[in-house]
């Protein structure tokens, strides 16, 4: 017959090993989950900015084709400026430039608004890195340890009321058993 001891005592360590394993897998799990937050956000990060770039990249043109298209005017104005004199041609010149700033203002604008829209998306893409990533559980194994060493517990203790109640439990422990005088060699 097996001794109850031995199995009290496997039954305790595979206890440990298994609440130990569970920790673990739990952790690279959040490991993991951490690791595809962390690309979803590197990914939002680049798309809007990418987005970004190209949409001021784009805008920044249109000026430039607006001031090209004002100097144009501009010259051709200033060559055949016949039957224009005095203030109605500063008046008319001043027009032009008065159109490409305000162009060139509306412009900019929008790549202002734009900026802050992308400022407001990478707070976006930081929130919602956050609510995906986890918390790194630790593995404890003390705690482990402590749980197994109270089955085992759990497990004599159970084993010896049954041996009490069956009235098999022939070991009776009393202080008759204790020698005094072995007890004091000892210390001396």
């Amino acid at each position: 017959m097996c001794n109850p001891y031995v199995i009290m005592g496997a039954s305790a360590l595979m206890q440990y090993q298994v609440a130990t394993a569970q920790q673990k897998a739990v952790q690279e799990q959040q490991k993991r989950q951490n690791k595809i937050a962390m690309q979803n956000r590197n990914l939002g990060v680049v798309s809007k900015t990418r987005g970004f770039i190209q949409k001021t990249k784009a805008r920044l043109e249109k000026i430039g084709e607006a001031q090209k298209i004002s100097r144009r005017k501009r010259a051709k104005f200033k060559v055949n400026k016949e039957g224009f004199t005095g203030q109605s041609y500063d008046f008319l010149l001043a027009n032009y430039y008065d159109h490409e700033a305000s162009y060139r203002n509306r412009i900019l604008g929008n790549i202002e608004s734009s900026k802050f829209q992308y400022l407001q998306d990478m707070k976006a893409v930081d929130l919602r890195y956050d609510s995906q990533s986890t918390y790194l559980s630790p593995v404890d194994r003390s705690l482990n340890a402590i749980n197994s060493g109270l089955g085992f517990a759990s497990n004599y203790y159970g084993y010896k009321a049954k041996q009490n109640s069956s009235q098999t439990n022939i070991e009776r422990y009393g202080y008759e058993d204790f020698n005094y005088k072995e007890y004091e060699q000892d210390i001396n």
